[in-house]
């Protein structure tokens, strides 16, 4: 039998090339689930599809060659058929169920019995090459629940808990090898697919956020340009017509003073009348446009609450009345906020907005239904700073409450004196 040349004499100078350090990014950004249900029942839909064919074909081809070529018994096959079909059970059980902080963790629990039934319905098949595949449905649901080094450490133990098993049942240790390298790899595949396209969600619904804000600050500065244009019109009107109409009512005062009475002094007087009923409906516009120049505050309000996916439950004073576009842009900033936390931090599905006016004052309350979180373990994020520092610079506060389970409350207060 001939003998083998050494690797080294046959092998390019392969292992020593100037690999990375690192195969694998040190830290991948975390995932954080987005709070949209509805955009993450896509992605569960795929992973539903993908792990049912997948499921399917794996077990029609264990059930139609493996006992054969392996020569099992029929009570063999029947305890691996009933594995798998928990397998299959508790995979459809896991991922219809909503990824909320409560239901992660059962979740999580729900994962690690099908990492256990594949691994268990691979023993019963003595080391099934094929039945291993059923990994590669199990990291594509870690991808959803765990940031990307718990992920990867759980595929690891996993793949290495199948290596021990076709260690165990197979002739050939390169083989096992083998295999159990090859489905990490299309495990970490599968987690790293899953990852991405949560964080596309997320990227997704940052855009339409920002869409939306920036749609309704246009609409602010539409708004706030045609005031400042009825304001201007309405200051010339008065400042000019008004100073002329009035110097001509004078004039023609003094006139019909100094003439005597005749046809003459008639038509003076009649001048005179007309040029103060002129500068009465000169007036009399100038005070209308100004009365007008106000922002739309409710209109506003409400398209931000129609571009929510949350279900919003507002309450809007009937006597508010905001006349600054300053402090109106600042009052739908802080909704917008309010209710971007809710959705993307508290994971809340309702929220409650109450807009009234209490004496010299507006008052803004907000709470929803999320999770909440301990009072000592709240931080303020760049968006609750920005709207404390808002409400501040123009007279107001904001306080939080927040307590496990009860979610999130916030107070906002805006002096009215700084409405006009």
């Amino acid at each position: 039998m001939p003998v083998s040349p050494p690797a080294s004499a046959v092998l390019p100078d392969f292992f020593r090339l100037r690999w990375p350090r690192r195969l694998f990014p040190a830290r991948l950004p975390e995932v954080v689930v987005p709070p949209d249900e509805g955009a993450l029942d896509e992605i569960r839909r795929v992973i539903r599809l993908t792990g049912l064919v997948l499921w399917g074909a794996l077990s029609l081809h264990s059930l139609l060659v493996e006992p054969i070529r392996d020569h099992l018994q029929r009570a063999e096959v029947l305890r691996w058929g009933v594995a798998d079909l928990a397998f299959l059970a508790v995979f459809l059980l896991t991922i219809q169920r909503p990824v909320t902080p409560g239901a992660r963790r059962l979740s999580l629990h729900l994962i690690a019995l099908q990492t256990v039934l594949a691994l268990v319905a691979n023993a019963l098949l003595r080391g099934s090459s094929i039945q291993a595949g059923l990994l590669i449905v199990v990291a594509g649901q870690l991808g959803l629940l765990l940031p990307w080094r718990p992920a990867v450490g759980w595929v690891l133990a996993q793949s290495g808990t199948l290596l021990w098993v076709l260690l165990t049942h197979w002739k050939h240790d390169l083989d096992a090898w083998a295999f159990s390298t090859g489905y990490l790899c299309f495990q970490l595949f599968a987690v790293t697919t899953a990852q991405t396209a949560v964080r596309e969600v997320q990227a997704r619904q940052a855009l339409a956020a920002v869409v939306e804000e920036l749609q309704a600050t246009r609409a602010l500065l539409s708004e706030a340009s045609r005031q400042a244009e009825r304001l201007q019109i309405s200051r010339e009107l008065h400042d000019l017509l008004g100073h002329h109409l009035t110097a001509l009512g004078m004039n023609l005062q003094v006139a019909a003073h100094q003439l005597p009475a005749s046809p003459a002094r008639d038509h003076v007087l009649t001048a005179q009348g007309v040029a103060q009923q002129l500068l009465g409906d000169v007036r009399t516009a100038v005070r209308g446009m100004r009365d007008t120049a106000s922002c739309d505050f409710p209109q506003e309000l409400g398209r931000i609450v129609a571009g929510t996916p949350l279900q919003v439950h507002l309450k809007l004073a009937d006597d508010l009345h905001l006349t600054c576009p300053i402090t109106s842009q600042v009052l739908l900033r802080s909704v917008q906020e309010i209710l971007t936390n809710a959705a993307r931090h508290a994971r809340a599905r309702q929220v409650w907005l109450d807009v009234q006016r209490d004496g010299q004052s507006v008052h803004l309350r907000a709470h929803d239904d999320g999770h909440g979180k301990e009072a000592s373990r709240l931080r303020f994020g760049c968006g609750l700073n920005g709207m404390r520092e808002r409400l501040e610079s123009l007279g107001g506060s904001l306080a939080v409450q927040a307590r496990p389970g009860r979610g999130l409350s916030l107070h906002a207060t805006l002096p009215l004196r700084r409405l006009t």
